[in-house]
């Protein structure tokens, strides 16, 4: 490749636009208002690393965005840029890279398939978009980057509380190697990119919760949790409720699977509390039994997550009461209600005890942050075929805070003492 004395001379950037580009920390997430000049500045970056003394021909920078109409879009604004400079730059459309005159590469990708997303040389990724995409997709690109100890830097608009991009802040405040932003729209107003009167009216335009969400960057509750925030934080300040009746809810797993949980129960305020991600099914058998002679829990008043690995425990705790996630709904009031399953109805009807300050935290045993994280990610979910109410599936949970949500499924088992109970009661009458 002939070789070329290239000038870039970098644009008019805001200050929050260099502050964020030009950070020392090695990853920076960023969530922000629409239309701030997230996207310009990031391809700036971008371009403005592959032209950096340091590149070697087949060198990488990646710009990934959560489908291709929207990596498109981003390669079609860089290209037009180009667009004088043809003779410099080879660009392929069907493949979507830019080759520079230094032999680097700019390429632009899709992040629905994170298998996609393994490569070598990749020395700088911009993930665009990034709370609308799976957790997955950054856990591959956070691997490529590896040998390269290249850069990254996540973008989008606020996703949500219990969204992967927005819980990276908690991590940002312990881990130099991140930082968090966070741009509002008052921010491109000062800086001179939006206009004042235009934001004002987007704010009348707009519900309050839609505005603060797309122009605040804010946390807001989502319309299909369950709890809301200040019901989960009431947890930990509720008085407990007298009861006699004491319980014990587990949600199984072995060695390398999820988490192991049990919650002890006094009525409906959780006295003790024990995880673990390292379990055999011996030691899962043991510490039931164990937590259950402490606290004097009946075999009878002890359920667990019976699906899948947990059934072997049928047998080892004879009285116990198996918990059925897909088993079938509970007749309330002699009707039975239109939920889709067991799990579903426990969680909908235990929601309603959250809300209603029922439940009580008494030990410091469960870890708050990451229990509230579980908590908001109790939702409701479309209508299934047949018309029943079903709850957000585990699969999306996962996409959204990157694991399976067992403390919450240990905690709304709970529900089905309350179910049965009234059975008994009815049987009795």
């Amino acid at each position: 490749m002939a070789q070329y004395n290239i000038t870039v001379k970098r644009p008019n950037l805001t200050s929050y636009q260099k502050e964020i580009l030009y950070c020392s920390a090695r990853f920076t997430v960023t969530e922000a208002s629409t239309k701030v000049g997230k996207t310009f500045s990031h391809i700036w970056w971008i371009y403005e690393r592959a032209h950096k003394p340091w590149n070697k021909a087949g060198y990488e920078h990646w710009w990934v965005a959560p489908v291709y109409s929207q990596s498109r879009i981003a390669f079609k604004r860089l290209k037009r840029k180009l667009v004088k400079l043809n003779e410099l730059y080879i660009v392929n459309q069907s493949s979507m890279t830019i080759t520079c005159p230094n032999g680097a590469v700019i390429v632009f990708k899709s992040a629905d398939k994170p298998d996609s997303l393994f490569g070598e040389d990749v020395h700088s990724v911009v993930f665009d978009e990034a709370p609308r995409a799976k957790v997955d997709s950054f856990y591959a690109l956070r691997s490529t980057i590896t040998a390269t100890k290249g850069l990254m830097k996540l973008i989008g608009n606020f996703g949500g509380s219990s969204n992967w991009v927005h819980l990276l802040k908690d991590k940002a405040e312990e881990d130099k190697t991140y930082a968090y932003f966070k741009i509002t729209a008052w921010d491109g107003v000062r800086e001179g990119i939006l206009d004042e009167k235009e934001i004002l009216q987007a704010q009348k335009d707009l519900p309050p919760k839609i505005f603060k969400q797309l122009y605040l960057a804010e946390e807001q509750e989502s319309e299909d949790m369950l709890c809301s925030y200040d019901a989960i934080n009431d947890l930990w300040t509720n008085k407990p409720i007298e009861s006699k009746g004491r319980y014990i809810t587990s949600d199984i797993a072995f060695h390398g699977s999820d988490l192991f949980t049990i919650y002890v129960w006094y009525g409906f305020d959780i006295v003790d509390y024990y995880e673990t991600n390292n379990s055999s099914p011996e030691e899962v058998e043991k510490k039931i039994k164990e937590l259950a002679e402490k606290h004097r829990v009946g075999r009878s008043n002890i359920t667990f997550d019976a699906d899948g690995l947990g059934s072997f425990l049928t047998s080892y705790l004879k009285g116990a009461k198996p918990f059925l996630n897909g088993g079938k709904v509970i007749k309330q009031k002699g009707v039975t209600p239109n939920y889709k399953n067991l799990k579903s109805q426990c969680g909908y009807e235990f929601a309603k005890r959250v809300n209603n300050n029922e439940i009580s935290i008494s030990t410091s045993k469960l870890p708050k942050q990451e229990f509230i994280k579980e908590m908001e990610c109790l939702q409701s979910f479309g209508l299934d075929l047949d018309g029943k109410i079903q709850l957000l599936p585990k699969k999306k949970i996962k996409e959204m805070i990157g694991h399976s949500p067992d403390r919450l499924d240990g905690f709304i088992m709970r529900e089905l003492f309350e179910l049965k109970s009234k059975i008994k009661m009815r049987a009795r009458v």
